[in-house]
């Protein structure tokens, strides 16, 4: 019986190594001028060209090409010489490989005699490298020093402990190093001896690349070893780096001069320019990785995700071969621009990204593509639209609306299931790069680390079963349970600490069980910044809620853990609501047991299970404290909306439950409410 073998589809990758002659993404002006001003022989060394750029932006490509240009031009005007043009040697060092070396000068010095060595000179101009020697006061070193040399036993040398000492004093090496250069340049194969230097005939480039990856230290002490070459005619340094990883480690060394020291060295600058998005089409034309045209339709919402970013393109493309590879050998059905779309939240809007592989993750998406679509105007998202209607946009999701470019991804990210993001986060976990680009921080509301309160008038409601009820007094309450980080704020200010923010039975508690912290504060199950803080008692709460108290007297509000009563008010709001969204349980709408996700999720992820006042997890998460005895014995305290192990009955707006003052449990939280006085 013959098996049919199943045809598997291959994966394109676009390397990133730098290839000789392939100038992309429109650096062929900017090499043809960097290069022609090296060449030029008006042009007056010492010099020294800062090639300036990000991690990625192709620093690394533009001077490779650059030295690969001037070796070419030389050729070429051997043949031909054009006086307007001088001799241009070059050499290529990598500062950041050598950084256990003692002496950087050392390493730099080898690569320069290497250089020399590969051009033939030491073998062609054997006696003028001897001449160059007389003098020297130290004889015996440099006798040997010749004679390794025109031996071409430059291995054995370059290891001698005598050239390496030698090398720390520089000024007793100077003269012939200098000499040695301006011989070469000079040399000439067809003449019997070698011309007077002048910089106008042939200049030392030396390229320095990736300084940035040097450690802080060492990039000094390149920088300082360059400055050893600015009084030398004839040298020519092209460096390549992040200018502000530079200056930072200037700066511990010159906290005063990091500006003004490399003013003094850096003579020409030239920073790497936004790519342009026809450079960036031209490229991917020309890598052929684009069969069915998305990503050249989808370039404008791509490079920004990719931060402009040459090298974050290249990943982005190959990750999503990858994943489209995978998809299609797995018989998926996912459309291959919704995988496209998939991999732009993940690369550029990572915290988005990770909100959607959350429980209710699926849920949140359509949630969000309802909104959009009250936003748009002949099928376009209208962004006008959008900041005229903020204030109506859930809190939670706020954030997000404020990055048009996130929305218009989301407009177009279209899944048929739930599955199919369920398929997509099992593939991110597969091809996900570890690379996470510096812009995608602004992409989530701000949750955790500022306070959202929402106000609800005094008047009448219905509570418990049909009960009517009347609150006389206006009051706020938290949006959002106290999250982590929030909770950090009261510790660092020795919350723990001040007596007078404890009633006297937590103040004698706290003390006698030696209390500094919430019960999983370093439980990283639970200590997320944007999770609810859980393992407080109640009297942590109530402390917590009078410190704030005090930092807002001035004000006139003053804080408290909200009454039974308020608290079931704000979440069902003022028509009786079995959950905060209506009378019918939706597992996607909270975190109950349904959800299955087995821990407190973000306070944010649930932007469609708010309450009528706006309030969050008032359904599930975690239990909150009120200010309410449980009963008449008045021992106990009320605790309100179910927790992320608790089924839908429990995370009814109406249950509750009761725990004595000191229960620490990890499905215990709380939120304040506000009154003005």
């Amino acid at each position: 019986m013959n098996e049919t073998k199943e045809e598997i589809k291959p994966v394109r990758i676009i390397s990133d190594v730098t290839e000789e002659g392939n100038a992309q993404f429109g650096f062929d002006v900017y090499i043809n001028t960097i290069a022609d001003l090296i060449a030029y022989a008006e042009n007056k060394t010492p010099l020294v060209i800062g090639v300036y750029g990000k991690w990625g932006s192709g620093k690394t490509t533009l001077m490779k090409s650059i030295q690969n240009k001037l070796k070419k031009d030389e050729k070429k005007r051997k043949g031909s010489p054009d006086p307007k043009y001088r001799t241009c040697k070059t050499v290529w060092f990598q500062a950041w490989k050598y950084k256990n070396e003692d002496e950087v000068m050392a390493a730099l010095i080898a690569e320069i005699f290497k250089a020399m060595e590969e051009d033939s000179f030491f073998q062609s101009c054997k006696a003028e490298i001897e001449r160059l020697a007389t003098g020297i006061n130290k004889p015996k070193l440099f006798f040997s020093l010749i004679k390794k040399v025109t031996t071409i036993d430059l291995s054995e040398f370059l290891q001698d402990p005598e050239y390496q000492k030698s090398l720390g004093f520089y000024e007793v090496f100077d003269d012939f190093f200098t000499r040695l250069i301006w011989t070469w340049l000079s040399w000439r194969p067809k003449l019997k001896k070698c011309e007077a230097f002048d910089e106008k005939k042939g200049v030392l480039s030396i390229f320095i690349d990736d300084l940035d990856r040097c450690p802080e230290p060492k990039i000094v002490q390149v920088l300082e070893t360059i400055k050893l070459f600015m009084d030398k005619q004839g040298c020519v340094f092209v460096i390549g780096a992040d200018n502000d990883i530079i200056i930072k480690a200037l700066k511990k060394t010159y906290p005063e001069d990091a500006l003004r020291f490399m003013d003094k060295i850096v003579q020409v600058t030239f920073n790497l320019p936004k790519i342009r998005e026809k450079d960036f089409t031209d490229f991917i034309t020309g890598c052929g990785n684009d069969s069915e045209g998305e990503l050249i339709n989808h370039l404008p919402l791509i490079i920004p995700a990719m931060e402009n970013n040459p090298r974050n393109v290249k990943r982005f493309i190959n990750d999503l071969n990858l994943q489209q590879g995978l998809v299609e050998n797995k018989k998926l059905n996912i459309a291959y621009k919704t995988i496209l779309l998939w991999k732009v939240l993940e690369k550029g809007y990572a915290l988005f990204h990770d909100a959607l592989k959350e429980g209710g993750g699926f849920r949140t998406l359509k949630t969000m593509q309802d909104w959009i679509q009250q936003f748009k105007t002949e099928d376009q998202v209208d962004p006008e639209m959008i900041r005229e209607n903020m204030e109506k946009i859930p809190e939670s999701l706020k954030g997000y609306f404020n990055n048009i470019n996130l929305v218009r991804i989301v407009d177009q990210f279209r899944l048929g299931e739930e599955k199919d993001l369920e398929e997509l986060i099992t593939l991110a976990g597969i091809t996900g790069s570890s690379v996470e680009f510096s812009g995608t921080a602004s992409v989530r509301p701000k949750t955790a680390g500022s306070r959202k309160m929402a106000f609800i008038p005094k008047g009448n409601f219905i509570y418990q079963d049909n009960e009517d009820r009347t609150i006389g007094n206006d009051y706020e309450m938290d949006i959002y349970p106290v999250t982590n980080e929030l909770f950090k704020k009261f510790i660092l200010a020795g919350g723990y600490a001040a007596k007078d923010l404890w009633v006297p039975a937590g103040w004698q508690w706290k003390e006698k069980k030696n209390i500094t912290k919430p019960g999983y504060w370093e439980d990283e199950t639970y200590n997320d910044p944007e999770q609810p803080v859980v393992g407080v008692s109640w009297y942590e709460a109530d402390a917590y809620a009078r410190w704030l108290s005090e930092l807002e007297k001035e004000k006139g509000y003053t804080y408290r853990l909200p009454k039974e009563e308020e608290w079931e008010r704000a979440a069902r709001g003022d028509k009786g609501n079995i959950w905060p969204w209506g009378n019918d349980f939706d597992k996607d709408k909270c975190n109950s047991s349904e959800s299955g996700l087995g821990k407190p999720s973000r306070v944010t992820v649930y932007p469609n299970g708010v309450s009528p006042y706006g309030c969050y997890d008032m359904a599930g998460n975690v239990w909150e404290w009120t200010s309410s005895f449980y009963d008449k014995n008045e021992k106990s305290y009320a605790l309100r909306g179910g927790s992320f192990s608790d089924g839908s009955v429990l995370c009814r707006c109406p249950d509750r439950i009761d725990l004595f003052p000191v229960e620490r449990d990890f499905f215990i939280g709380f939120r304040c409410a506000r009154i003005k006085l």
